[in-house]
């Protein structure tokens, strides 16, 4: 028996001798059965003052592991995997970013699918084992939660699904990440992981798109976690040998830690730093925390003066300024030098960078009412020149000790001072209220930066796209044309895009307010917009199968953090290709924010006027309420149309398939999705099974009821592989309207081309 023979595993590896007698089975459980936490009697309390709902136990010696609900609070709890002791580590969550409370219902189905709902019955985590022919599950002595099949294999398990912690005799694999778990509100969890590539061990600290690789001829698949060693067989991390169950855990400030239980009645003990022989102190991002400066494994502050610790005791923690700038007082604002310093890491400064001169990355700082502090590098060529990366809200701030001299750092304050503003009567005020507003440009500038807008872009429902040059910098300029038309439009893209900052967002370097006109100025991307890529005049060349992977994820990233990570969701209602633009290295970025909503956090729909691009519209504008999973409708279109190499809408194919996703319906149901894959890419043809679980993952986007889409974080994770997809529940992709008219039977709600957007 599977399970069995890991039991027995780790007590070899641990070299200890014991009685057959004390090797009891694992706790086990057949289907079918529930488990509702109002209902559960027994409680374990921990030392630490949390407790579990036990569902499984199992004892093997003085250690005790235990799989139910686990709670903190005796109000919120997550189903785990808890190691009893003074500390109680849980070492596996099924559920750790979503608590649960006292309604929801562990089902252990007939079918054999272990399922968590919520008191409102909806689904919050499952195993998807139903139909694998599942005879029980059961909790062995290493923390392994086993769902067996009739052979007494595994069917699932909870090694192969780690979350931040790795027991000895686990291994973590390709397609598996060990994540950093924490309760900070600012830095969400998933986001500092460790990987398993083809070439080594990838660190990755998402926040500040830092990455390092513990490089390796792998010639595995997996990191092995053995006692007395971590790694390929090629590339060890030497660890302690054990006297006791060892884990190891990816802990909040970045660092791999291993720890050994130490008995009934004993605290586990930290015995090593896992990546200090390749990681000194100032190389994790987070070693000193927002406003941080690192140098030689200690912390400080920029200035203090004018920053303080966040927790004296704890330099590490970071600083805080001690006055916060105010949007609302950006005149009373300034910058103060930092010296001998410089970003906490160069390739991720050369990576952010903008080429500009010292006097405008100044400028831009202080008209922008989210940047907090900036980095500029001379140009080694003692020009005027060099590169600026501007650190505002939403980014990691830290700081390096540096002492070349190349580097120069600037930190916004506020200064107290009473100030009298008159204003004059041709000023336009409609601008002062915005909060955050990117470089404000001059009509005459944006005339000789384009010359004279002689380079056309592209064009869309608000107007014209033009190619331009700011000092070093190529831009791309989008002017509105009429003295109204789109001016609501206009608006929400400055207040939007101007205080927000996401590599997979395009950014808005400023704008042009000037009596009738109203122009927006951007980064430009050499590789223009996505349509031109996947639906090509000429077949020559085509995309690779890892390329539109990566466009596909830079997608849900971007609209992820649009949808859960702004202050207020930000619903974009507006995704296509020709909104997709791709940068040299076909890195995606989602544009044109013109017809973006803000949704206060406690508001689930917001009221809106339809609008959109015909073939792109989720079925509930028909209702005009509609919320950010419209979005996700829309990604899921572009996600096919991306794999499928073809528009949604395409009159030029026969009748019954000018229509794509009434296509991919009819596929769908008889098995057939890799009829519509792109025929013109081999490599997709290579990829044909990773391809069709892509397209699994669209459908699920593509629900016609918008309450069973999924978060884009959701999809952002099943794309990088950290979360498994559920499964679909029917194949129903396309609205019925038999009692509407002015709709056929069976066709989705296509209406008319909107005024208000058109292809870029």
């Amino acid at each position: 028996m599977l399970h069995f023979d890991m039991s027995m595993a780790i007590l070899l590896l641990l070299g200890l001798s014991f009685h057959l007698s004390v090797l009891a089975q694992p706790s086990a459980v057949a289907p079918p059965n529930s488990w509702k936490v109002s209902d559960m009697q027994r409680t374990i309390d921990m030392d630490n003052g949390s407790s579990i709902l036990p569902i499984l136990d199992h004892r093997i010696m003085s250690y005790k592991t235990y799989f139910g609900f686990y709670t903190k609070d005796g109000n919120s709890f997550v189903l785990s995997i808890v190691i009893f002791g003074l500390q109680a580590p849980v070492i596996w969550s099924a559920n750790p970013d979503i608590p649960v409370y006292r309604d929801a219902i562990l089902n252990f189905t007939r079918e054999g699918d272990l399922l968590l709902s919520d008191n409102n019955g909806a689904m919050v985590w499952s195993t998807t084992t139903k139909s694998k022919s599942v005879a029980g599950m059961s909790l062995d002595v290493s923390g392994n939660l086993v769902i067996f099949n009739q052979d007494n294999s595994s069917a699932w398990q909870s090694f192969d699904h780690p979350t931040d912690t790795l027991v000895m005799g686990q291994s973590l694999c390709t397609g598996m990440n060990l994540s950093v778990m924490t309760s900070n509100t600012e830095w969400p969890s998933h986001r500092v992981y460790l990987s398993v590539q083809w070439n080594g061990l990838l660190y990755t600290f998402q926040f500040a798109f830092y990455t390092k690789l513990f490089e390796a001829n792998t010639g595995s698949s997996c990191s092995y976690f053995r006692n007395g060693s971590f790694g390929f067989p090629q590339k060890i991390f030497s660890l302690p040998f054990a006297r006791s169950l060892q884990y190891m855990r990816l802990e909040p400030d970045g660092h791999l830690r291993l720890y050994e239980m130490q008995g009934v009645g004993q605290d586990s003990l930290m015995v090593l730093d896992v990546l200090s022989t390749e990681m000194k102190f100032c190389d994790y991002p987070m070693a000193c925390g927002n406003y941080g400066v690192c140098s030689k494994g200690q912390c400080s502050c920029p200035s203090f003066s004018n920053f303080k610790f966040q927790n004296e005791r704890l330099p590490s923690d970071g600083c805080v300024p001690l006055s916060i700038p105010s949007c609302n007082q950006a005149q009373n604002q300034q910058l103060i030098q930092v010296n001998n310093v410089s970003y906490f890491s160069n390739s991720v400064f050369l990576l952010l960078a903008s080429s500009t001169s010292e006097i405008v990355c100044k400028q831009s700082c202080l008209t922008s009412c989210n940047c907090r502090a900036l980095i500029f590098q001379k140009n080694v060529y003692g020009s005027d020149g060099g590169y600026c990366l501007l650190l505002s809200d939403g980014m990691v701030i830290l700081f390096a000790d540096d002492s070349s001299n190349r580097f120069l750092a600037f930190v916004k304050v506020q200064v107290c001072v009473a100030v009298w503003k008159k204003y004059k009567k041709n000023e336009e005020p409609l601008f002062d209220v915005i909060p955050g507003i990117p470089k404000r440009f001059s009509f005459h500038e944006l005339e000789v930066a384009t010359d004279h807008f002689s380079v056309k872009l592209g064009g869309g429902g608000f107007g014209s796209v033009f190619k331009g040059k700011v000092g070093r910098q190529t831009i791309a300029v989008k002017r509105l044309e009429g003295l109204d038309q789109g001016m609501e439009e206009f608006l929400a893209e400055v207040k939007t895009i101007g205080r927000i900052h996401h590599f997979n967002l395009i950014r808005l370097v400023g704008f042009c307010a000037e009596k009738s006109h109203k122009l927006l100025v951007y980064e430009y991307l050499s590789n223009g917009s996505l349509d031109k890529w996947i639906f090509p005049k000429s077949t020559v060349f085509s995309l690779s199968w890892k390329t539109r992977r990566d466009i596909i994820l830079g997608i849900a990233r971007g609209l992820s953090y649009l949808h859960e990570e702004c202050e207020q969701k930000i619903a974009h209602l507006d995704i296509k290709p020709q909104n997709i633009l791709l940068d040299g290295k076909f890195s995606a970025k989602v544009s044109d924010f013109g017809l973006s909503k803000m949704i206060n956090r406690e508001q689930s729909k917001v009221m809106t006027r339809m609008r959109g691009t015909r073939g792109y519209l989720a079925p509930e504008w028909l209702g005009s309420k509609i919320t950010e999973k419209a979005d996700i409708y829309s990604f899921g279109i572009v996600m096919i149309e991306i794999i499928c190499g073809r528009e949604n809408l395409d009159e030029s194919q026969p009748e019954e398939s000018i229509h794509l996703i009434s296509l991919l319906q009819e596929k769908a149901r008889f098995g057939q999705l890799s009829d519509l894959v792109d025929g013109s890419s081999n490599d997709m043809r290579l990829h044909m099974q990773e391809v069709v679980e892509a397209m699994k993952l669209a459908m699920w986007c593509l629900q016609v009821d918008s309450s069973r889409r999924p978060l884009m974080s959701t999809i952002a994770k099943v794309l990088e592989g950290v979360m498994n997809m559920e499964e679909i529940p029917d194949c129903t992709l396309v609205p019925s309207f038999e009692s509407n008219n002015t709709v056929g039977s069976g066709s989705s709600y296509i209406p008319s081309e909107s005024h208000l957007s058109g292809p870029r």
